[in-house]
């Protein structure tokens, strides 16, 4: 098996930058809608507010799978990286 331990730490660093992105555009939405929502009064003001949650928790579990992967990712190129270090030890 071979492994392109250069290319799976571009795939690392592209997961982390989509979290990046992906945080990034909702704080834009965020303060876009910022000054319509202050404006929400009764049960439309509740009705955003259970769907923000809805989204907010949404986009917490999607940040923690992101993590998870790239955390996975991450440490399986460098578990292999140390195993194929000791395997060519073992000939030198």
């Amino acid at each position: 098996m071979r492994y392109v331990f250069g290319a799976i730490d571009q795939v690392t660093a592209q997961i982390d930058a989509k979290q990046a992105t992906l945080n990034s555009k909702l704080d834009e939405l965020r303060q876009i809608i910022s000054p319509l929502v202050a404006e929400w009064e009764g049960a439309a003001a509740e009705s955003y507010q259970d769907k923000q949650r809805q989204w907010d928790s949404a986009a917490l579990e999607l940040n923690q799978v992101l993590e998870a992967v790239g955390s996975a990712v991450g440490q399986g190129n460098a578990d292999m990286q140390a195993r194929e270090a000791a395997n060519r030890g073992m000939f030198a």
